[in-house]
């Protein structure tokens, strides 16, 4: 058992225009975040010049992030969050919303439970 999962998604030949500006890039996150019910509380978007994206959405769960290279055609995306969620989901997600083909996903079981337990009898 676990305190959260981090997924990972390398997106590879991405649509450059999906990718390159602010208003775009978000509106996925906000998908991703709508569909797997994660309750959003903050967000900051830093847009390139000329192209590109780097933001994060500080969320009550973690928080789900994107940088973009439009000129690679590539965006990473991460979602660490303490609520258990189909990242099949999000893979769709990346692939309709930035038109990649080709999306790899790493996934990481954060915090193990036990590990937690034995730390804390430690301090005891």
């Amino acid at each position: 058992m676990h305190i959260g999962i981090h997924a990972t998604w390398d997106a590879y030949n991405c649509n450059a225009h999906a990718i390159s500006f602010v208003d775009k890039v978000e509106g996925v996150l906000h998908v991703i975040t709508d569909t797997l019910d994660l309750k959003e509380v903050n967000g900051s978007f830093k847009q390139f010049e000329p192209v590109g994206v780097t933001g994060v959405i500080l969320l009550e769960e973690s928080h789900i992030s994107i940088h973009t290279w439009p000129e690679h055609n590539y965006a990473a995306i991460d979602v660490f969050s303490c609520k258990a969620f189909d990242a099949d989901l999000v893979t769709e997600i990346i692939k309709k919303e930035l038109l990649s083909n080709q999306v790899k996903t790493t996934i990481l079981n954060r915090g193990s439970l036990e590990m937690v337990k034995n730390v804390q009898k430690v301090l005891r």
